[in-house]
């Protein structure tokens, strides 16, 4: 079974550009000046920080816990296929119809097939549990961060911050990224990461709303 690939790059990216609306205020007050704008690279705040280095091993652990389910599946799977080659051939030359009325095969392709979707929800249900579980972790992880971007934003007098993939050069006296992770590491309220298994269902929105992000 697969199970969903960790930390892609698109998930690591916390936040592609944000916006101080004190800043900007700032610059509407100063007559249309040009804002400031930063940059960071999301990335080497994931991998560099103790916060993001927690937060990968955690996953890691997630992913090998989710793997070890998926393969309890395995049995299963092979059992479900000699069956089906089995009835293969017990129905040779029958038509849909004869199987049907045969009070013999049509009890036990029926049986197989229940046997079938129930393996299939198991698996999805696995796979939802785990894409969900990194989702909740990557918001948490987001929420750890950014308010200590905000306040580097600030000290900069920055009303933008840019992801350094969006960018193809830039002067480095803008980059945030190292005061960023110095500023996560030494608080100790940014050194651990809220990884936890959660069910798909937490990140199922009620009818009308948009999903948990």
């Amino acid at each position: 079974m697969r199970v969903v690939s960790l930390l892609s790059a698109a998930a690591l990216a916390v936040a592609a550009v944000s916006v101080s609306s004190e800043a900007m205020a700032q610059r509407n007050r100063g007559g249309g000046q040009a804002t400031t704008a930063v940059v960071i690279n999301y990335q080497r705040v994931a991998a560099d920080s103790v916060l993001g280095r927690d937060l990968q091993a955690k996953l890691v652990a997630l992913r090998q816990q989710f793997q070890t389910e998926a393969q309890s599946l395995q049995p299963e799977q092979q059992s479900l296929q000699q069956e089906r080659e089995r009835l293969a051939a017990a129905s040779r030359n029958m038509t849909p119809q004869q199987i049907q009325n045969s009070s013999t095969l049509a009890p036990q392709f029926q049986q197989f097939q229940q046997r079938l979707q129930q393996l299939e929800g198991r698996a999805r249900g696995l796979e939802g549990d785990m894409q969900c579980s990194q989702l909740i972790a990557m918001r948490d992880f987001d929420r750890q961060v950014s308010p200590i971007v905000q306040s580097v934003m600030g000290s900069r007098g920055a009303g933008i911050v840019i992801d350094a993939s969006n960018t193809t050069s830039f002067d480095p006296n803008f980059e945030i990224t190292a005061t960023v992770i110095q500023q996560l590491d030494q608080n100790q309220n940014t050194r651990v990461a809220n990884v936890a298994r959660h069910a798909a269902s937490e990140c199922q929105a009620p009818a009308g709303q948009a999903p948990a992000q």
